[in-house]
């Protein structure tokens, strides 16, 4: 998402963009005090959901550092006119029957730990320490055509697919997903027009994994009569999920069209 959005932006010279060895989440103070930015954007999270999980409760892991202890340190060197644009994710919601999606922005994130996935909780945890300090954008399952670095949502089961090692797709889960595009387009939004509190961006339907999958195989012109179907664990993976968007986001199967055309897969 960070990279895209540098490669979109129009005036490119007025970005900051430090690399590793010159910006430190864990000791953001010099950096900050020094170029006195106007606006930080945080993309900065750990975002592996499965080795977040081998974390559970472990407030030493990487992932509650960086995304809690990360979060927490930059909002305290933030220099004070500075404005803070904080990315995080549909997952501080449970997606359970009880509590189901698509979610509006203004909807609660979950305070029970035991809801949510432990990678969940920390975003959680790091929107309540933004609080009212910074603006909030939540994003959901985000793609791109093309990125070497990082198999996404639609591109990795792809390559399995290719490879023969597809696994069965969900049928009875409900979700759906962020055009990073259409994201970045929508950030450079809300810091030209100065608006503040919290945003979704998503595609306005939701989907099944199933769906969404078969619709890009045949898309591409792939035979999908090996493709098998599965039923989602609800205590591994929300149910009911999805995102309502703040902004005008193109529905899904105009974003595969568009992806396509952009040449995912090749």
């Amino acid at each position: 998402m960070g990279s895209r959005f540098v490669e979109l932006y129009p005036n490119p010279s007025d970005l900051l963009t430090p690399e590793l060895n010159e910006f430190d989440l864990m000791h953001p103070d010099e950096y900050l005090a020094k170029n006195n930015p106007d606006v930080v954007l945080n993309f900065a999270a750990y975002t592996n959901v499965s080795e977040a999980q081998k974390q559970r409760d472990d407030k030493n892991g990487l992932c509650w550092q960086i995304n809690v202890e990360g979060t927490k340190r930059l909002v305290s060197a933030l220099p004070i006119n500075t404005r803070l644009i904080h990315i995080s994710t549909d997952m501080v919601f449970s997606g359970s029957a009880s509590d189901p999606g698509p979610y509006s922005a203004d909807h609660k994130p979950e305070t029970n730990s035991q809801l949510l996935t432990w990678y969940g909780y920390t975003k959680a945890e790091a929107e309540r320490i933004v609080g009212n300090r910074g603006t909030i954008v939540r994003l959901i399952y985000p793609v791109r055509a093309k990125y070497p670095a990082k198999l996404d949502y639609l591109r990795k089961p792809l390559d399995l697919f290719n490879q023969g090692k597809l696994y069965p797709l969900f049928t009875d889960q409900h979700t759906s997903l962020t055009l990073i595009d259409e994201a970045c387009l929508s950030l450079q939004n809300i810091i030209n027009e100065n608006l503040s509190g919290v945003f979704h961006m998503s595609c306005p339907d939701t989907f099944t994994p199933y769906e969404i999958y078969i619709y890009l195989l045949q898309k591409l012109g792939k035979d999908i009569s090996g493709v098998q179907k599965a039923s989602v664990d609800p205590k591994r993976y929300p149910k009911f999920g999805g995102l309502k968007p703040s902004f005008n986001f193109s529905p899904w199967r105009q974003v595969i069209d568009q992806l396509i055309q952009q040449g995912i897969g090749t």
